[in-house]
């Protein structure tokens, strides 16, 4: 085994996990629109900000942006088409479509039978017939509790069709806001099944909800609200609360069984999170990383590196303390010991998303994606998940790398958003004010928002 900070030396791979779960992630398919704005040059000097700021401090160079014909349900439907062609799946092969987003096109009517309305045009009238569909809302952990609910449905085992499940989402702020520069647009949809390729989930999940007003967006709202500092806040304090009760729950049903001088993430090779905007992660995994170490033979080569942690016992004033920890926390995030673990635990996760921005309830599996297109994922390797959504609720999950991962074809991810199109200053901001009535690309092969009625109901048609 390597001397990673945070792995164990002793084998990792136990097969009990991988024959216990056999419900998992069989394929994935994304789709991001072919226009983008790159966030340095016109956009960074017209907003007045360093571009240090975006592409380090942030982590972002490029923003996905719609078209005029695209919403949140033409990138699903065109996720999930590219999905059933990779997979070569009939519409009676699916028994349920289950969709995460927070981008929602109608307060009643389930994104999802706008969705197979589409597909329909392609496979026929009445070929989802027999396919259920909901939608799942609940901020940015919306499609990661529909992967919960319908891996459980697979699992059952009550019918043998497979299940889907789809993130969509428009992450729009206004114009010249702090959340500006992290935007984005895009789509996942996962084929969930029965022995599946990629990974296998482990079936627990561990939770942390309460009442927060960090990030919301009232009914009748066209963009978000979000209380910057306070936002990230309340993700660590979640993600650390529903890390603990994960820890908790895999060390009592012996999952993960660290013995004396190991922690839970010796025995995990991938950590993935949320990514709001990649340099989030990084925040994320040393608040994790941090927590995990502290009662572990880790904790003394970070002290070693960095010095000893201030104890409150130690202080008469409490704000000073806070200010101390603080400090700590920063010198922990930037020390040779944790960097070495973030370097090899998670960093690659955030190398899609760099380029497209925030997608929201999919960016945790755009992470996915990212490491599956950089082939850094072995079999038998444990994947823990940590989703986050606003308002606020965590879950962490995990699951194991299966024997055929290395039979599942790229998607060739990166060359495609190689080839997106770059836009303007001026025409992202028609784009983004609903201004800009004409596509920018001309459709093709592809599914358009035709038009609106007087109803105000959609209508989707296929271009080909």
């Amino acid at each position: 085994m390597s001397s990673i900070p945070g792995n164990s030396s002793k084998e990792i791979s136990s097969d009990k996990s991988l024959l216990r779960a056999a419900v998992g992630i069989d394929d994935m398919a994304v789709y991001i629109p072919s226009l983008y704005l790159p966030l340095t040059g016109e956009f960074s000097r017209q907003r007045d900000i360093d571009p240090e700021k975006l592409t380090r401090g942030i982590g972002v160079e490029r923003m996905a942006v719609p078209d005029a014909h695209e919403d949140a349900a033409t990138m699903a439907a065109m996720s999930l088409l590219e999905l059933m062609r990779r997979c070569d799946l009939q519409p009676g092969d699916i028994g349920k479509i289950y969709l995460g987003t927070e981008s929602a096109v109608d307060e009643a009517k389930a994104m999802g039978t706008y969705v197979i309305g589409m597909l329909e045009r392609v496979y026929g009238s009445g070929s989802f017939q027999g396919c259920s569909t909901v939608e799942f809302k609940s901020a940015c952990i919306g499609t990661t509790l529909a992967l919960e609910s319908i891996s459980y449905w697979v699992a059952a085992g009550e019918d043998e069709r497979i299940g889907v499940v789809i993130a969509t989402d428009v992450a729009r702020y206004p114009l010249h806001s702090p959340g500006e520069y992290t935007q984005g647009a895009g789509s996942v949809s996962l084929l969930v099944k029965r022995d599946p390729r990629i990974a296998a989930l482990e079936q627990i999940y561990g939770c942390f909800t309460r009442d927060e007003n960090d990030f919301f967006r009232p009914l009748g709202c066209a963009t978000a609200t979000v209380n910057g500092k306070h936002s990230n806040q309340c993700y660590l304090d979640a993600m650390q609360g529903a890390f603990a009760s994960y820890a908790a729950q895999a060390a009592q049903k012996g999952l993960i069984a660290p013995k004396r001088g190991e922690c839970t993430t010796d025995w995990i090779e991938h950590l993935l999170f949320h990514i709001p905007y990649p340099r989030m992660v990084e925040y994320a995994s040393a608040a994790i990383l941090r927590q995990d170490w502290r009662n572990s033979r880790h904790w003394k080569n970070v002290e070693a590196e960095i010095g000893v942690e201030p104890e409150p016992q130690n202080y008469a004033d409490l704000e000073k303390y806070q200010v101390d920890l603080a400090g700590y926390a920063r010198s922990f995030a930037r020390s040779r010991y944790f960097q070495q673990a973030y370097n090899a635990k998670v960093k690659d996760s955030a190398a899609l998303s760099r380029q497209v921005g925030n997608i929201y309830t999919g960016s945790i599996y755009l992470g996915l994606a990212s490491l599956l297109e950089l082939r850094k994922v072995q079999a038998k390797e444990r994947l823990c998940f940590g989703a986050y959504g606003s308002g606020c609720s965590a879950l962490v999950f995990s699951a194991r790398a299966m024997p055929g991962i290395s039979s599942v074809p790229s998607r060739g991810l990166f060359e495609r958003l190689e080839r997106r199109r770059e836009i303007s200053l001026q025409e992202y901001e028609l784009l983004h004010e609903g201004e800009g009535k004409e596509s920018l690309n001309r459709p093709s092969e592809e599914f358009v928002l035709a038009r609106i009625d007087h109803q105000g109901y959609r209508h989707y048609e296929y271009v080909r």
